[in-house]
């Protein structure tokens, strides 16, 4: 009899688990597709990752090729946004430095969600010993700032693709880490849960079916806030001089040879410095949308 029951009782909770996950997912769905300032970021961010995959397809010009006859060329004619002091086309190297800037930032996002993701979940749901190791571990992670651990690392180690999503992930796990932490917490106080853990659920199916769910809304806001500040930050070390190294194109190292044409070509300076505001602005309102009603 007992055996019949907490097997009724298991599909039940697993009816009722499945119902949660389903609302949560529809409630994401909705709105993500209703009128607001996160469909607008949503919209701009799609075009430019749009731009910058099928734009190199549809333009020939090498973003390497260097052409000394039409140095500092204006907007027009050949190159539709100018030429710079070497010659090169203007667009081409934004387009493909526009990828390089999205590879970099989507590289650091994504692992900076995963570990940080994992070491919360395991530190807001065990608890005790694991709860104590895993935020001592991200005290002296954050206790050296990320900004000038990144600049430390891309001088040293070179401004080469993986040294960058090194040293730009080194510090962003724990922000991913914390919010897990303190939100799972909470959510395993809940009754249902807590009904759950009686019925002997094992861990993973609690954590996959209900504690996750509530934490998407959050760690997309999160991911969208991040993925803004590591184009800020790729941006700014690619401007000192020790992010990706030329000839390979970047924004910020677009901005920082052309500062010195300024007055001749204002171009070569105002539109790297656009798309940067453009991309950024995207994410920042992508990230206040969760909290939307």
């Amino acid at each position: 009899m007992t055996g019949v029951f907490r097997k009724v009782s298991g599909l039940v909770f697993e009816k009722l688990s499945g119902d949660i996950s389903l609302m949560h997912s529809k409630r994401l769905l909705g709105n993500l597709l209703r009128p607001s300032p996160r469909r607008c970021g949503i919209m701009l961010v799609s075009g430019i990752f749009l731009l910058i995959i099928v734009g190199p397809l549809l333009i020939s010009q090498d973003p390497l090729k260097q052409d000394l006859s039409l140095t500092l060329c204006a907007p027009g004619g050949t190159h539709l946004l100018g030429s710079d002091h070497l010659g090169r086309s203007v667009l081409s190297r934004l387009l493909y430095g526009g990828r390089s800037s999205l590879l970099i930032s989507f590289s650091c996002t994504s692992i900076s969600l995963i570990i940080g993701s994992f070491l919360g979940v395991v530190a807001g749901y065990r608890e005790g010993w694991s709860d104590l190791v895993v935020m001592r571990l991200v005290d002296g992670t954050l206790a050296f700032p990320g900004t000038l651990l990144a600049i430390i690392l891309a001088g040293t180690l070179g401004g080469s693709m993986t040294t960058l999503v090194f040293a730009l992930s080194a510090t962003m796990w724990c922000d991913y880490c914390r919010l897990v932490r303190n939100m799972t917490r909470s959510i395993k106080q809940a009754p249902h849960l807590e009904a759950g853990y009686l019925l002997g659920f094992n861990a993973a199916f609690l954590i996959r079916r209900y504690i996750f769910p509530e934490l998407t809304p959050q760690l997309f806001t999160l991911a969208s806030l991040g993925m803004g500040r590591t184009i800020l930050n790729i941006s700014g070390l690619g401007f000192l001089g020790i992010g990706l190294q030329p000839p390979l194109p970047e924004w910020g190292s677009m901005i920082n040879q052309g500062i010195g044409f300024m007055s001749e070509a204002p171009w070569l300076v105002i539109v790297p410095g656009i798309l940067i505001f453009l991309a950024v602005f995207g994410f920042q309102l992508m990230a206040g949308a969760p909290h939307e009603r």
